[in-house]
Order: structure tokens, then sequence, then C-alpha cells
């Protein structure tokens, strides 16, 4: 059902209702209640359905055609903007601009999209005739609303405390299968990457199994050595790390663990995205996953925009300490066991500084959609990516001997819709291929998203344990 369809069919008189053409054409109160008592039944069809509402493209298979809708309540909305992820934000806003039901609260736009494209999105209702331009980085835009009749888990929820790691969106299911799921929640993309449900998983879903006491640390509710079906929350608590506190999840894996995860960003793929249950879901080896997270954008920033002696803390302090700790609780890590690092954005910057500056520390990378415009100064941004005359600061920095010492691979995933992201992201694989390291790139349809980075992760850590 496109949106062309829906305008076509409220068009049309509403023959639902027996009754004469005298009748239908009776009181100006009943007309109205007929024409809600039509709207309903449009919406109560919506919602069994879900939404967005997804057709073959008849001249291309490899197309298909989106529409998303949106529900006004708000007699006083006079406009409607769709936000989603590099589908129609920066200088594609044009195409998210959404039409209305005449008479009604239905609001909607049907885009020709590739099948295979994961994005995330949501809604911009506002009383102004034209629609407010979204927001950038440094220039906070409208409030993004999430998608009620999308039968997915939202990719995030809103922080009152400023969470700098993610938006208020849903993932955007576009695939002609439906009976398989992704772990990012899309469901069946042409090419299902993992077939694995994990799809609704929160952190309510990932076996706190205690308390905390007054000054906020968690109890575990068994002993050592305690039989786990599933992965267990160690930690969701402040820890210090540098000499400032982090929000920290740990979690330990149902089986024995046979390495370590470490997440940037690590409230994100905790409480909104339910990594460990994902992980152990995918049937990959026991990891004892660690996320460190941030409160803000301005504290995520210092964080993870080359922050070197963070990284050192980390690799050197934090991460032993950790383990340590897992051992307790029975889940002590064998000899040769894997170490990893991730990250995405700032954060996979991060993850390849980490393979500079601590040498040997972790043994593998993922890296998704790194920052590689970043460079000394604070002064940089995303733009100046596609102005900068030879290598990024980055690649130039792996070009150095012995940088990367010690790391054995690198995995590294970049949206097609990422602009000069993509060759950027090659030059620094064929950097790290050249100097000897094992090396992956993995180009997705879609862009700088959550929706998407989740996917990869998964597939990154196959790779990780394919070489063994």
């Amino acid at each position: 059902m496109r949106f062309s369809d829906i305008l076509d069919d409220f068009s049309e008189p509403d023959t639902a209702e027996a009754g004469s053409a005298g009748e239908r054409t009776g009181r100006a109160g009943e007309e109205s209640d007929r024409a809600s008592e039509r709207e309903q039944r449009f919406w109560d069809e919506i919602a069994l359905r879900g939404t967005p509402l997804v057709d073959p493209c008849v001249n291309d298979p490899d197309l298909r055609d989106v529409t998303f809708l949106y529900r006004s309540t708000d007699v006083q909305v006079r406009s409607v903007r769709l936000a989603a992820n590099r589908v129609t934000d920066k200088d594609r806003q044009a195409a998210g601009i959404m039409s209305r039901v005449p008479g009604t609260g239905i609001w909607g736009v049907t885009l020709r999209l590739p099948a295979d494209l994961r994005c995330s999105y949501g809604f911009s209702p506002s009383h102004e005739e034209a629609a407010p331009p979204l927001g950038g980085p440094g220039r906070p835009g409208p409030p993004v609303l999430v998608d009620p009749f999308n039968p997915d888990p939202p990719l995030t929820r809103p922080d009152q405390r400023g969470d700098g790691e993610g938006s208020s969106v849903f993932s955007a299911p576009l695939a002609p299968d439906h009976s398989v799921w992704l772990f990012d929640g899309a469901r069946g993309a042409g090419a299902p990457a993992s077939g694995v449900d994990v799809t609704g998983v929160s952190a309510s879903d990932n076996n706190v199994t205690g308390t905390r006491d007054e000054a906020g640390g968690p109890h575990l509710g068994e002993g050592p050595g305690m039989d786990r079906a599933e992965p267990t929350l160690m930690i969701a608590a402040d820890r210090e790390i540098d000499g400032e506190k982090y929000p920290v999840r740990v979690s330990l894996p149902s089986t024995p663990a046979t390495g370590v995860l470490v997440l940037f960003d690590g409230r994100q793929w905790f409480d909104h995205l339910g990594v460990a249950r994902a992980v152990e879901a995918a049937g990959l080896p026991g990891l004892i996953i660690i996320g460190i997270g941030t409160y803000s954008t301005a504290e995520r920033t210092h964080t993870l925009a080359g922050n070197d002696q963070f990284l050192r803390s980390v690799a050197a302090e934090f991460v032993p300490e950790i383990e340590a700790e897992a051992a307790v609780w029975g889940s002590a890590l064998p000899a040769g066991a894997r170490r990893i690092i991730g990250g995405q954005s700032l954060g996979g910057l991060s993850a390849l500084l980490m393979a500079q500056t601590c040498p040997g520390a972790f043994d593998a990378v993922l890296s998704h959609s790194p920052s590689l415009w970043w460079s000394p100064g604070g002064t940089a941004t995303p733009a100046d990516l596609a102005s900068i005359d030879g290598d990024d600061w980055t690649t130039r920095r792996f070009l150095e001997p012995g940088a990367g010492a010690g790391t054995r691979e690198f995995h590294l995933a970049v949206g097609r819709r990422e602009g000069p992201m993509v060759d950027r992201a090659s030059r620094l694989v064929e950097v790290l291929d050249g100097r000897g390291f094992a090396t992956s790139l993995s180009v997705y349809e879609g862009g700088h998203d959550f929706a998407c980075w989740r996917g990869e992760l998964i597939e990154g850590l196959r790779r990780v344990f394919a070489r063994g």
C-alpha cells in the first residue's frame, strides 16, 4: 500500500457503513462521526500490519516502495518531516516532507529505497506550515518521535541525563522476507547475515541477578561459579577510569569464557541493543563483554577524540581489573584468550588508536564508520573529510614503523551512504593490508547508524573467530 493508494482510498465515499446516500449526507455531526470511524479503521489495520509498509518495485527487483505513516492527534500540526538516517537528512531533507490525507490525522510519504537498506528513522511534527530543518553537528534541531506502529523496539530511548550515544528512532524493516530477523532488527534483507531472532532484547532481558547497595554498586544474587543459562550482567554502575567516573556494563557468558570484547558507547550497546544476548544468540564463543559509556555528548567527545591517556588506562588498568573480577565469578580466561576492541564513529576512531597507543593490548580491532576526519587540535569537523589532502591523520599514523604492533587483525565497516568515508576506509584497509595485518572491509547499504553497526558487530566477531 503506497501513500498514493491511501489518498485515493480516502477520496472515495465511505461505503463501509450501510445506508442510503441521503443518510450518508445527513447532519454534519454524523458525517464527522463516520469520518472518525473510517480513520480509526484505517489505523486499526495499520496496527495489525506494522509500519513502514513495504511493496515491491515493479520496475526493479532490487528496490522497494516504502511508505512511512505518522498519526497526528494534535489538530495544530501543520507539517511533518520524516527523519531517516542518510535517506532524508543532510542535503536530502526535501524527500522527507510528508503529506496529509485531507481532513484526517494521517500523514505519509512513499520513498523508493534499496531492498537491503538498513536505517533508523523517526518523525518531526511541527505547528509551522513549513517543517523546520533537522539538526546537525552542533546545531540542535526539532524533536524526533518514534513510530508506535513499528513492531520492532526503538534503537534507543531518550535519557533525561542527556545521552550523547544515539537518538530515539526505530530500525526500518525493508525486506520482502519477513520470516528472517537479523540482529539489527531489520527483517530479512535478502542476505540473512545471522538469521537470529533477538528482536525485543532490552536491558531487563540481560538476567541481572542482584540488587544495588546504597552507593549504587551491584551485588550478584549468587556466588562464584554460579550456573548460568544465559549471559549475566555482572556490573551496571559507574566505575573509575583515569580518575573519571564512567557508566560501565559487564556481562559474563553462559558458556566458558574464551575472550574479552570491549565496546565504547557501552550504555547504548547494553541498555538499548541487548548486545550480550545477541552475541550468545549468534552462536559465538563465550565472551566477557565490557561496555564503557558516557553521559553527554561533550563527555563522549572528550573521552573518545584522541584521548591517549584514557586509552592507556583502559588497556593497562581497567580491563585487567574487570578480568580479575570476572574470574572470581566463574569466568576465568584461558591462555591465549582473544581480546577484541570495538567502536563506531568516534568509538571506531578510538578502537583504531588503541592499536597505536597500546601495542599488543588487543589482538583484534572492530572499527565501524570511524571518525577519520579527526586530527589533533580540536578544530576538525566531519565536513573536512572530503577536503583532506592525501591520507588522513589516522591513516598516516599507521604508515609509521611499528604502528599497530601486536594487533593481528582489523575489521572495518562503513555505509555506502557515508560519502567520502567509503574511499577513506578503503585506503586505510589498503595501508593495513600492506603492513601485513589481516583485514576486511564491509561496505553496507546504509549510513552512520546503529541500525547498521549492530549487524556489523556480529559479522566482525564471526570474522575474528573464523581465523582462530
